[in-house]
């Protein structure tokens, strides 16, 4: 499948409602976000004259003119059809500009795409293009695995369930080997995982909140210097960032991972009880906003280890009493 565009935009004129105005000397990552998010109603719609009217010059002359864009875009927008979800969004940088990534749902697709728009210091828009998203849930051997250990939730409260199952649908950790199964855990109010603008990490309901150990165990690995990362940025060189890995027994160990620098409760070594504080929810590691990642796996090793189902007991799931449960994407869960 053939799905590509690429183009460069500029700020709208003021007859173009759907852009969010942005002061050229305050661009950051939280007004990049902002930025592309503006313009997915106009990729949305196969709106050529709004993205036209974005264009640098540069692009422009690339495009040759509107004329061709809109035919190009016509025949693009015919085979995506609207977006009709987006399933993830992250804001890197990609030299002096702001990359922003988006998989999303489109109409007219059978398959995930992804969406990236590109933001320069000034506030223009780099780049617009829209491929097919090749990846590929791992084949894990796992995908039957019951858990032998007891777990429990890793906090207390009910929390959302943003990432997890087995699918890449349901789960971006899919398409990797350890973290097949993982989980990404926020607290959720009113469609939001904060309040005021998310620019701060105090604005995110989750954060500071208590991260417990969710089964008896020893901690094997603990790491409790990293640095919280601001909004827009992220440690992709620590992907666990400030965490702990506990030895359950029985090939498992659970991981836990972004807590807040210097929270930690527990040391090298410690035994741990089911329930017990480890730490603190952060920011620290690759991660976008502060949340929970959780995730089992057979060895101490991430390098080398392959992740496993994790099914939890005595939990509530969406307000129904569970015994025992694999949680995924869009749940409310809290333990009882």
């Amino acid at each position: 499948m053939n799905i590509v565009l690429t183009l460069a935009l500029l700020l709208a004129s003021p007859d173009k409602p759907v852009v969010v105005r942005v002061d050229p000397s305050a661009v950051d990552s939280v007004m990049a976000l902002s930025r592309a998010r503006s313009l997915h109603p106009a990729v949305s719609g196969g709106d050529a004259a709004t993205l036209w009217g974005e264009f640098d010059d540069r692009m422009r002359k690339a495009m040759k003119d509107s004329v061709s864009f809109a035919s190009q875009m016509a025949r693009i927008h015919a085979q995506t059809g609207a977006i009709d979800s987006v399933l993830e969004e992250q804001v890197t940088r990609s030299g002096p500009d702001w990359l922003y990534l988006a998989r999303c749902r489109f109409s007219a697709l059978p398959v995930i795409c992804r969406l990236t728009i590109g933001i320069t210091p000034d506030g223009r828009v780099s780049q617009l293009a829209v491929r097919p998203d090749e990846r590929k849930a791992y084949p894990s051997p796992y995908l039957g695995y019951h858990t032998k250990t007891r777990l429990r939730l890793p906090f207390k409260g009910e929390w959302y369930v943003f990432w997890g199952g087995s699918s890449l649908e349901q789960n971006h950790h899919a398409a990797s080997r350890n973290q097949r199964f993982a989980h990404d855990l926020a607290i959720m109010h009113e469609g939001a995982t904060h309040s005021g603008d998310g620019s701060h990490l105090t604005d995110y309901y989750c954060y500071g909140k208590p991260v417990v150990a969710p089964a008896a165990g020893t901690i094997v690995w603990l790491e409790e210097s990293r640095p919280d990362q601001q909004i827009g940025t992220s440690d992709p060189a620590h992907p666990i960032g400030n965490g702990v890995i506990i030895d359950h027994g029985d090939g498992e160990f659970s991981v836990l991972a972004h807590l807040q620098p210097r929270s930690l409760k527990v040391k090298l070594g410690h035994k741990v009880k089911a329930g017990q504080t480890l730490g603190r929810c952060g920011n620290s590691g690759n991660t976008s906003e502060p949340h929970i990642h959780y995730h089992l796996q057979n060895g101490i090793d991430m390098r080398e280890a392959d992740g496993l189902p994790a099914q939890f007991e005595n939990l509530t799931v969406d307000g129904t009493r569970l015994d025992r449960a694999e949680i995924v994407r869009g749940q409310r869960v809290r333990p009882q």
